[in-house]
């Protein structure tokens, strides 16, 4: 589509030729042409204005049309007029965020940004002792990574296989979550997390449409013993095509035109617990493969990246106190778009939350992220003209949880940020101006049923 500094030139040589032939406008071509720009440049704004307004109406009509929906399955749980066999429940959570520099969902650098909202509805229908249906529908907006839309955030059937006294075997098929470290599969509920956003360098939400599900199917066992319960779980499955969040870390290239194609991938876990759940552990792994498609006439080429992220997790829930510790190795293979093309990232955290009264929690995390454990000080970036610090972060985060009632949650966070390896790119579109030490402040409402 050409825009009213490309006119067509058919318009332009006949408008020099009516120039030429009447004498009449003398001085006044000028003029003319210029109020023919305008008016071409009028209409072109107008018409624009009118389709932002548009859809701007749609996506309201949207969310007003989702909260309707979450309201009626609010009251239809809660009137008992559905069978027991049928079990709804949702989420809403709302976020704001101020930041000292560089944006987190939205325009919060020196302002006040709305940007998170997060919206789920979800139903599970048991016809038979070993066969469940559940399916969930989630409205997010998370600044400029996610503009604002409804999905089925996931939809499966799980059929127990074999179910004896201490354990039980079964399959399920749909979109599944994947099952990796401690919250990715509840990720979207804030009440499963002590912080408003979870440790960036180990469950990035730049890359959550990457890691949250795949369609396909999986395989789980689960096994009590008198020493601790042991959980298994394999999935396989088609992740989602919207990966342009992560053009740039993979592709080492700002503006790329061309697009992702996913592979099949796999997740899988292995937890245990003791006690009830009161000491947890699992090891995650995920194997996950796509492919850049350049656009016609673009000059990257075509490549294919692979990423392979192993998890290590442990958790001590005491009456008060927890404590949560998470080590991720990921091997990394960006084909024609790493200097090297290989290279290992390595992130941890450490945290603690206290309960200091029943329902009043504060939560301290520190979490580290090399995204090249070899290059830490960023040599790398610099070489692909990007600011050291794009390498790098090291945060430190101090939060309040105020448990209302058992449906509503409030909390705030502040967290000093030292790098910006995990900073969304939508909302910085450009990494040069960003800045290396800043601050964030976050402040959420949460309701549930």
């Amino acid at each position: 589509m050409k825009t009213s500094a490309h006119l067509n030139i058919n318009n332009r040589q006949w408008f020099q030729t009516i120039c030429r032939t009447s004498s009449i406008l003398g001085g006044r071509r000028l003029l003319l042409w210029q109020y023919l720009v305008g008016t071409r440049v009028r209409v072109r704004r107008e018409r624009d204005g009118r389709f932002l307004k548009l859809a701007y109406r749609v996506g309201q009509l949207l969310v007003v049309c989702w909260f309707l929906a979450f309201y009626s399955a609010r009251v239809a749980a809660e009137s008992k007029l559905l069978p027991d066999e049928v079990q709804i429940h949702g989420f809403l959570t709302q976020g704001f965020f101020h930041s000292s520099d560089n944006n987190v969902y939205g325009q919060s650098d020196d302002g006040i940004s709305p940007g998170l909202t997060e919206i789920g509805l979800n139903m599970s229908y048991q016809p038979l002792d070993r066969l469940r249906f559940a399916a969930q529908g989630l409205y997010r907006r998370a600044g400029a990574v996610d503009t604002g839309s409804v999905r089925l955030d996931y939809g499966l059937a799980d059929l127990t296989l074999f179910e004896y006294d201490s354990g039980k075997v079964g399959i399920r098929g749909g979109r599944i979550k994947n099952p990796f470290g401690l919250y990715n599969e509840t990720r979207d509920v804030a009440f499963t997390h002590p912080t408003i956003l979870l440790p960036q360098g180990i469950y990035f939400d730049r890359s959550r449409s990457l890691l949250i599900s795949a369609d396909g199917g999986s395989f789980y066992a689960e096994q009590r013993t008198g020493f601790g319960d042991f959980s298994f779980k394999f999935n396989a499955g088609m992740p989602s095509r919207d990966l342009n969040e992560i053009k740039t870390v993979v592709l080492g290239k700002q503006n790329a035109q061309g697009s992702f194609e996913t592979k099949p991938a796999i997740a899988t876990q292995l937890s245990y617990d003791l006690n009830g759940g009161e000491y947890v552990f699992a090891v995650s792994y995920m194997d996950l493969t796509f492919d850049y498609n350049p656009a016609p006439g673009e000059a990257l080429r075509r490549s294919q990246s692979h990423i392979q992220p192993l998890l290590f997790s442990a958790q001590y829930n005491g009456e008060k106190f927890t404590l949560t510790g998470e080590y991720e190795y990921r091997w990394n293979n960006f084909g024609n778009f790493a200097p090297q093309g290989k290279f290992v990232t390595e992130s941890w955290y450490v945290e603690g939350s206290y309960r200091i009264l029943p329902k009043l929690q504060a939560t301290v995390r520190y979490d580290t992220l090399s995204m090249d454990k070899n290059d830490r000080n960023g040599d790398g970036a610099v070489a692909l003209h990007f600011p050291r610090h794009v390498a790098f972060a090291q945060d430190w985060v101090f939060g309040l949880r105020w448990d209302i009632t058992p449906s509503w949650m409030v909390r705030t966070d502040y967290t000093r940020v030292h790098g910006t390896a995990w900073l969304p790119q939508a909302d910085n579109p450009d990494p040069n101006k960003t800045i290396q030490d800043w601050d964030l402040y976050g402040l959420q409402l949460s309701f549930k049923f």
